[in-house]
């Protein structure tokens, strides 16, 4: 297991999801499972865990953000 996948374990362990993680670092849910199970890497490794282990520091977990569709405007009408 390379750095990458053990940073991501370590803050599952902490109660992380994979949703609060990317929510983080400004990327897709599926980006993160696909760092964790090694089939993808990112482009700065060494940046990317930089910021895990910054997060790995924090005592307050955020909750999971919940994604919803956005809502269609109403049709007017004649």
């Amino acid at each position: 297991m390379d750095e990458l996948q053990e940073a991501l374990r370590k803050l599952e362990a902490k109660g992380w999801t994979l949703a609060a993680i990317a929510d983080e670092l400004g990327s897709n849910r599926v980006t993160v499972s696909r760092w964790m199970s090694g089939s993808h890497t990112p482009n700065n490794v060494k940046a990317v865990v930089m910021m895990l282990n910054a997060l790995d520091r924090r005592r307050r977990i955020p909750k999971q953000r919940r994604y919803t569709m956005p809502r269609r405007k109403a049709q007017p009408v004649e």
